[in-house]
């Protein structure tokens, strides 16, 4: 589960079940109010053992999320042809 925070307030913004979700809710969220709103929010990963990792800050987070898309968009490829 990927979660996206609010740096400043430490509050919980959203969660997502993938990448891809996340992907999604994040780009929308950029075309609509632009770039600048990535400043103050960062990205976890939690695991199934609840264990968070942090994933990027700021203007980072878009740009991660999108590799972590591609990379789960193409696993899911691969597990379709083979």
């Amino acid at each position: 589960m990927y979660e996206l925070w609010d740096a400043r307030s430490l509050n919980m913004i959203d969660c997502y079940k993938d990448a891809v979700q996340a992907e999604i809710a994040i780009a929308e969220n950029v075309r609509q109010h632009g770039p600048a709103v990535l400043d103050a929010l960062f990205i976890v990963h939690e695991d199934d053992n609840e264990e968070s990792t942090l994933i990027a800050e700021g203007q980072a987070t878009l740009v991660a999320v999108k590799w972590l898309s591609a990379e789960e968009r193409a696993t899911a490829a691969s597990r379709r042809v083979g």
